[in-house]
């Protein structure tokens, strides 16, 4: 039982690092695209694997609570609350690409600029809560 728990907690820390370097990459290509169809045509695929991705450190996370019968702690509680606002800040990012004009002038650099704060504060938020977690 004790190695199921030790690689729950590796395929979480693991989920929590990788998700972290696909916001880099996500705010790399967002700052390098020029054409809102190629971007649109990207972020259509690349969208549903993001969410994917960010199911699993929460399904780890959930796994390892009740494989472990954890309490409810504030870090716990913490780590809710962040998966909430991170699926929350994807959605805000993603809606305006599913309903987006490709006629209206300058709607790409709104996006852009929308999406690039909602990038950093997601960027932002894994890494206090990871110094958090290992400090």
């Amino acid at each position: 039982m004790n190695e199921m728990y030790e690689m729950s907690l590796w395929l979480h820390e693991a989920g929590v690092l990788f998700l972290l370097l696909v916001f880099l990459g996500s705010l790399w290509q967002l700052q390098r695209a020029d054409e809102m169809i190629v971007y649109l045509r990207k972020m259509r695929i690349q969208s549903p694997m993001i969410m994917m991705l960010m199911f699993t450190p929460i399904f780890t996370g959930m796994v390892m609570m009740a494989a472990k019968h954890l309490e409810f702690t504030i870090a716990n509680i913490v780590m809710i609350i962040l998966s909430i606002v991170l699926i929350v800040f994807e959605v805000k990012r993603s809606k305006p690409l599913k309903f987006a004009t490709i006629a209206e002038e300058g709607a790409f650099e709104k996006y852009k600029k929308d999406a690039t704060s909602i990038l950093v504060a997601e960027i932002a938020l894994i890494i206090m809560i990871s110094l958090w977690m290992y400090l």
